[in-house]
């Protein structure tokens, strides 16, 4: 139930963060977002048209096609983040960004449409358009990032935008913004899922292990090595820890043996008790 709760908030926090950057932004700019939002922009300069009520429609529409390809826990919150996004719109609708720059606008409208998206993903969520076909795509193709998949999706709308407007400037403009976006979203989804493993090779293995064990509940594996320069048979622990547990773990370390072999690496995408 703390979990839900959880996760409905960040769900709700970033549809507000990225409806506010589209409203104040973005949209008086003519700057694109790429996705269904930028596909409203568009509609909203050419025809007036309000931007909740394009976005809640297209993107009603993408849901109906594409919902059976999501698992069953991530469809309310894609429905919760669709209706979300249109009603924070509605909402923040007639509030602008009073300077004429459009460079600030370029860049503050993509830092803040990154974090909005980024706090919808990372719970599994989404405010549909680019974002929900890349949450499906990412399913299809594991391996390749959301972010990029956003990327991809949101250059075309960009293009289109530009076509439509004829105006160079602003589709470059547009690119800027979704550059910046796309690495605050990147950003984002690897800071929930970072951590370093820690590799320790010292004849001293088994009081580091039972001490890390002890003292910071982390899981400890061994794996029984050979050292060719020494000829000796030993064993090598691995342990996955926060970033800021590292100092912790290399404290233990030294107590025990000082000439201990360690090295640290990048972990991304950890599951597991503890993560």
């Amino acid at each position: 139930m703390k979990k839900r709760f959880f996760d409905y908030l960040f769900i709700a926090a970033g549809s507000m963060v990225m409806a506010f950057a589209i409203d104040f932004f973005l949209a008086p700019f003519k700057i694109s977002t790429g996705g269904i939002s930028g596909v409203s922009v568009v509609l909203l300069h050419l025809f007036d048209l309000p931007l909740s009520l394009t976005t809640l429609a297209f993107n009603a529409l993408l849901f109906f096609f594409g919902f059976r390809t999501l698992p069953k826990e991530a469809i309310p919150k894609s429905i919760a983040g669709i209706v979300l996004l249109s009603l924070f719109l509605e909402l923040f609708e007639g509030v602008v960004f009073a300077e004429s720059d459009l460079l600030l606008g370029a860049v503050f409208g993509g830092v803040l449409v990154g974090v909005g998206v980024g706090l919808v993903v990372m719970r599994d969520g989404s405010t549909g358009g680019s974002d929900y076909a890349a949450l499906i795509l990412n399913r299809i193709f594991p391996h390749v990032s959301i972010a990029t998949f956003i990327l991809v999706i949101d250059t075309a709308v960009i293009l289109l935008s530009g076509i439509v407007f004829r105006n160079f400037s602003i589709m470059l403009y547009s690119v800027i913004s979704l550059y910046i976006s796309t690495k605050v979203t990147d950003f984002l989804l690897i800071r929930g899922d970072f951590a370093k493993s820690v590799t320790v090779i010292s004849p001293e293995s088994e009081q580091i292990a039972a001490e890390i064990m002890e003292k910071m509940e982390r899981g400890v594996t061994g794996f029984y090595t050979h050292g060719f320069y020494t000829e000796r048979d030993g064993k090598s622990l691995v342990c996955i820890v926060r970033s800021r547990e590292v100092s912790t773990v290399l404290g233990i370390v030294e107590k025990y043996d000082r000439a201990a072999f360690t090295y640290i690496s990048d972990v991304r995408k950890v599951r597991g008790e503890g993560f």
